[in-house]
């Protein structure tokens, strides 16, 4: 039997995502969501994907959120490094 190869991805739950944007906000980085969006957004799993470090202080990264799969989109979202270290993470083929 072929093993199927998988990963592991970090993700946002909604009240993780509330979170973060809120710090965001707060702190005055320079890529945060409106929260009237988020708060329409579905009980699911919001998956990051591309990241990078930001002026040497942060991660900047990219999320895909939407109501359902045929709307999603990528958004942008700077959080602190611990934040991001602590997100949850799936596992996910490959």
């Amino acid at each position: 039997m072929t093993k199927i190869k998988t990963k592991k991805i970090k993700y946002f739950t909604k009240d993780l995502l509330i979170k973060a944007n809120r710090e965001a906000v707060s702190t005055g980085r320079n890529r945060s969501l409106y929260e009237e969006s988020l708060l329409n957004l579905p009980e699911l799993r919001f998956p990051v994907g591309f990241t990078t470090i930001h002026n040497d202080c942060e991660m900047r990264i990219s999320i895909t959120v939407g109501p359902d799969a045929d709307h999603l989109q990528i958004v942008w979202l700077d959080i602190p490094f611990d934040t991001y270290n602590k997100l949850p993470e799936a596992e996910v083929p490959e």
